[in-house]
């Protein structure tokens, strides 16, 4: 996970970049203002467990969270937030 880590850490940072340009912006949608700074709030969290060397761990158990997720969604907190997120994705069975 160590280089993934430096991916993720460099991801974070540009998104947070990415997400404060828009904030401050005048076409922001005050709609949508409450989940930018909740996103912030999060990309923020992980930062700074990345850079305490926590990041990863489930906030509630202290179990490694899943690389391959943290890849995909990288302000993953823990292993309950991640069930819920995986029941939202699996595939149906018929279609």
């Amino acid at each position: 996970m160590e280089g993934n880590l430096d991916y993720i850490y460099n991801e974070l940072r540009e998104t947070k970049t990415e997400l404060l340009a828009y904030l401050n912006s005048e076409n922001t949608s005050e709609r949508i203002l409450q989940y930018i700074k909740d996103e912030l709030d999060d990309i923020d969290s992980a930062l700074q467990k990345i850079e305490n060397g926590e990041y990863g761990k489930c906030e509630i158990s202290g179990e490694i969270l899943p690389p391959e997720f943290l890849q995909s969604i990288p302000t993953a907190k823990s292993s309950y937030e991640i069930a819920r997120i995986e029941q939202y994705c699996r595939k149906p069975l018929y279609s």
